[in-house]
């Protein structure tokens, strides 16, 4: 039996302790440093191309942070495979998946975002309430402990939100129900999903400082070798103006350039943690909540919104359509009337279209009129 087995077997197969598989495993890191090395390649060919166009450096600015954001979200969806024991994908694979959540994670972030400007616009209508002369201070009293405490609630719960939602998009989720589901867990489980995550973040936090720790104390020890080999003092003059400049040497720059995949790695490496955090926490709080009920009952929220915002739709339409089908509606009852009166006594073609009439009763009304005076027909 594999480690991962025994993991799977104990009571609970999500367990924090399984954070450090994150670190073991090699299809997450390839496609989270492949995006940030190649990502770095973008930022610096959009420097070099920034000399001719700024056109250049923004369009590749925006590539190389579409392409980081990409390789995290398909390093998140590897994590998830990983803890729910399926069978892995191709890195490109995951690249590509991790492409394609990108809307949703982004429609997600920007819904989780709105509701916390409405906490920010509510705070401020109550400090606006206690701007009141005389009265004013004394709500200031109360006012603002409970706003720090609802600001720090909020900050918290946008955090630990998006913690579970974007686990849950890699899941498969959409987005409404990935919100749904996290707004059920923080509500029936908030102190034990809150305490996973801070323990998680924790041990993170020292994994990552052991890393870099080691990685930099390597560096500074190979470069303090390779200064007097090679000559072109590594342990100096290496910084990044160096290496974009590529003054020292083309063994400067290869050396610049190695280095910068050291530290890419390392950087995926500790990436990964956190969001084998959020996975974690999702695996294990989704199966504590009843999914299938959560999921319908939000697509019948959704249809019942749909339906009134399309009979609202309707009902502004109406008035307008009305009003443009009232001359083909009121053509043939009022041609008899027109006929007799020109043969009567040929009325001016002023006088012919002053009037009109009502499709139910025939009788005349205004042209402004929205009702019909006589029998109340709406025009």
């Amino acid at each position: 039996m594999t480690t991962n087995d025994r993991l799977l077997a104990t009571d609970n197969p999500y367990s924090i302790f399984r954070l450090p598989e994150a670190l073991t495993c090699w299809q997450a890191v390839s496609v989270m440093g492949a995006s940030y090395f190649g990502a770095a390649l973008l930022a610096a060919l959009g420097g070099m191309l920034g000399q001719v166009s700024v056109i250049f450096s923004v369009l590749l600015g925006l590539a190389a942070f579409v392409v980081v954001l990409a390789g995290t979200s398909g390093a998140g969806v590897c994590l998830t495979d990983l803890a729910r024991a399926r069978p892995y994908r191709g890195v490109p694979s995951y690249f590509v998946a991790g492409l394609f959540s990108l809307p949703k994670l982004l429609g997600a972030g920007l819904l989780m975002l709105l509701l916390y400007g409405a906490v920010l616009l509510g705070a401020a209508l109550v400090l606006l309430v206690c701007k009141l002369p005389g009265i004013g201070p004394l709500l200031l009293v109360v006012a603002i402990p409970v706003l720090v405490l609802a600001v720090a609630l909020a900050l918290l719960g946008n955090y630990v939100a998006g913690s579970i939602v974007g686990p849950a998009i890699w899941d498969g989720e959409r987005v409404m129900h990935a919100l749904s589901i996290t707004w059920s867990i923080t509500r029936n489980h908030p102190f034990a999903a809150i305490g996973k995550i801070i323990g998680g973040l924790l041990l993170s936090g020292i994994f990552a400082a052991m890393l870099f720790g080691l990685v930099a104390i390597a560096s500074a020890i190979v470069a303090a070798i390779g200064g007097p080999i090679i000559g072109m003092g590594m342990g100096v003059r290496f910084d990044m103006g160096a290496l974009m400049g590529g003054y020292g040497g083309g063994h400067f720059l290869g050396a610049g350039i190695g280095y910068a995949l050291v530290f890419v790695t390392a950087m995926a490496f500790v990436f990964l943690l956190p969001l084998m955090v959020g996975v974690l926490t999702w695996c294990e709080f989704s199966e504590k909540v009843d999914l299938g009920r959560i999921r319908s009952t939000t697509d019948k929220t959704l249809s019942e919104v749909n339906a009134k915002v399309a009979e609202m739709k309707e009902k502004a339409q109406s008035p307008a359509q009305a009003h443009s089908t009232q001359p083909m509606a009121t053509a043939p009852s009022a041609a008899p009337a027109v006929i007799a009166a020109t043969a009567a006594e040929m009325p001016s073609a002023a006088a012919a279209h002053a009037t009109a009439h009502c499709p139910r009763c025939s009788q005349a009304v205004q042209k402004d009129d929205r009702f019909c005076e006589h029998c109340g027909q709406q025009l």
